[in-house]
């Protein structure tokens, strides 16, 4: 079924402040969840409410953090996110970096004492919304084999990168670095079916399609082979190496761990195309290039070639219209937490 997004949003709102966040805190965190569900990413939407509630209720998440420049200079910044709200933590970083590029062309920053964000396409977009060019990425806890090994090293570090355009919508891009997020096999599971065959590996290194099986010590995959793991290596550096933050080898779990802070890190990279060209130059020339995918010709069954993210933004347009669709599994996850913090589940 679908429902209304605002009252979601209040409702949601309600309970991450009864959790312990500010109305602020709360809200940015909720938009970003229902961005994902309106957008057909059901995995990093209201489904994970619970655990976000739960981690902020019992101090794993430490409300009220204001993020601290560590080290900044015209185009670079080392931020200190101190255990807050992922969501807050990212937008904030985001529009510094936003402020940066509009002077100096562009802003690169790295992230540590992070906590998952959510998706990456609601900080990358807000980027192209101001004319910006924008990359984000994120370490996770180890949850995907590298290539030729048994154990998992690497998270499913997620990378969205997006570009805005004139007059087709931006392209926004938003991916895991495996095969699939693994929040999508903890989906499955609340609604109790299998996942593709392809995505994960049991805890023996099999193939399996049960997602139990993954959640109890098996692994995702990749996407694409080497290639996947090398991009996804790539990110960890960054958010580690760089960041300071912990490798994915190190972090805690977002699921289980109810004890210590996840210290996840955040790459960031804006870049204003109007310091290389007009602006509208730039914008044509997107357009222009957006335009001949849109007419190519296509394969027998196909209506039309889809850009990045395009097929989530038409999802996005017609949910907001129509509603949040959200499955019946995740509806009583949620009346259920309400209840816990004694919000009435009025969506």
């Amino acid at each position: 079924m679908r429902y209304d997004y605002e009252k979601l949003k209040d409702f949601g709102t309600k309970v991450m402040m009864a959790a312990g966040l500010s109305k602020d805190e709360a809200q940015i965190t909720i938009e970003n969840l229902l961005f994902a569900d309106a957008r057909g990413i059901g995995s990093h939407g209201m489904s994970r409410l619970i655990n976000y509630s739960k981690r902020v209720k019992c101090g794993v998440i430490t409300a009220g953090a204001e993020i601290k420049i560590e080290q900044e200079s015209e185009s670079a910044l080392l931020i200190d996110g101190r255990n807050g709200i992922g969501a807050k933590i990212a937008m904030e970083t985001m529009k510094l970096c936003c402020e940066k590029a509009a002077k100096t062309g562009c802003c690169v920053a790295a992230v540590h004492n992070g906590n998952h964000f959510g998706a990456g396409a609601f900080y990358s977009g807000y980027a192209a919304k101001q004319g910006m060019i924008a990359i984000v990425c994120s370490n996770s806890e180890a949850a995907v084999v590298p290539i030729g090994g048994t154990v998992p090293m690497l998270g499913t570090n997620p990378l969205s990168v997006a570009v805005p355009a004139g007059r087709h919508e931006d392209m926004n891009l938003d991916m895991a670095t495996s095969v699939a997020a693994r929040g999508k096999v903890v989906l499955a599971q609340k609604e109790g079916h299998d996942i593709p065959a392809g995505w994960a590996v049991d805890k023996n290194g099999i193939p399996t399609t049960d997602p139990s099986a993954v959640l109890d010590g098996g692994s995702m995959l990749p996407f694409g082979g080497p290639k996947g793991y090398a991009i996804s290596l790539f990110i960890d550096l960054m958010a580690s190496c760089l960041g300071g933050a912990l490798n994915g080898r190190q972090t805690h779990h977002f699921w289980t761990d109810y004890e210590n802070p996840q210290d996840v890190g955040y790459f960031m990279i804006v870049i204003d195309p109007a310091k290389f060209l007009p602006r509208e130059t730039f914008l044509d020339r997107v357009d222009s290039a957006f335009d001949e995918f849109k007419n190519c010709p296509v394969a027998p069954g196909v209506k039309s070639v889809m850009l990045p993210g395009e097929i989530e933004a038409d999802k996005q347009a017609f949910s907001m219209k129509e509603g949040i669709e959200l499955p019946d599994a995740v509806v009583k996850e949620l009346r259920r937490v309400g209840a816990e913090y004694g919000v009435e589940a009025t969506f």
